[in-house]
């Protein structure tokens, strides 16, 4: 089974919209685990398009401010109330979360990461939670000093999971790099900006990706929502 997901990560809408369009012209579902309201969002395609919070703990763990975790979660949830879905910000997880996580309504959580690791398998919680691990990560592949001209599928067997994160601004930004990104970084609000940092020279992000679409296109392979692994 082959499961698309992307963490937004506060990226402006049209940011957003060029990662869906892509989605879109291919015919490809994609959860995406949400940060802030966004128009584009709000406005998707339910049939391709599941949404799902992705809250951000790090100013409560890092930066020493004391917002509770089940208010940065409502807060979330009030935006995006069909959510049944979560991915947390730097995957922060700990079993006071995932109780939390339980109690205001959710279903499922994604917050094991495990790269190339081709044999994960949804499995249950003592909490009532399904527990989703994902297996590839677009700024994990290029700390791995990994190209992105490779075939995915190339072994790809049926009895295979692969869960793949991508963010929308790699994929604007075709980023093949750390270097890439924190030369744009300083204009993450500004599409128009970022577009002068985009990488047009080696294979990155999102020619990886629609190179992965094609070839799901060519096999004639399904996709999924997270959603759906559990139901």
């Amino acid at each position: 089974m082959i499961v698309f997901t992307s963490d937004i990560d506060w990226a402006p809408d049209e940011v957003i919209f060029d990662t869906i369009k892509i989605f879109e012209k291919f015919n490809v579902k994609c959860t995406f685990f949400c940060t802030h309201k966004s128009k584009i969002l709000d406005e998707c395609n339910r049939d391709l398009f599941e949404l799902g919070i992705h809250p951000n703990f790090n100013p409560s763990l890092i930066d020493g401010k004391k917002i509770k975790a089940d208010k940065i979660i409502e807060s979330l949830l009030s935006i995006f109330p069909e959510s049944r879905g979560v991915r947390s910000h730097s995957t922060t997880s700990s079993s006071n979360l995932l109780d939390i996580f339980k109690k205001k309504g959710l279903l499922y959580e994604s917050n094991q990461f495990m790269p190339y690791n081709w044999d994960i398998k949804p499995y249950n919680c003592w909490t009532g939670l399904t527990r989703i691990p994902y297996n590839w990560e677009d700024d994990t592949h290029w700390l791995y000093n990994k190209s992105f001209d490779f075939d995915i599928l190339k072994d790809y067997k049926k009895e295979n999971l692969i869960i793949l994160d991508f963010h929308p601004i790699h994929i604007f930004l075709n980023t093949d790099s750390q270097d890439t990104y924190d030369r744009a970084k300083p204009y993450y609000q500004n599409p128009e900006k970022l577009l002068t940092f985009k990488n047009n020279k080696e294979f990155g992000t999102r020619d990886f990706l629609i190179k992965t679409l094609n070839e799901l296109k060519k096999r004639k392979l399904s996709t999924y929502k997270m959603i759906e692994l559990i139901n």
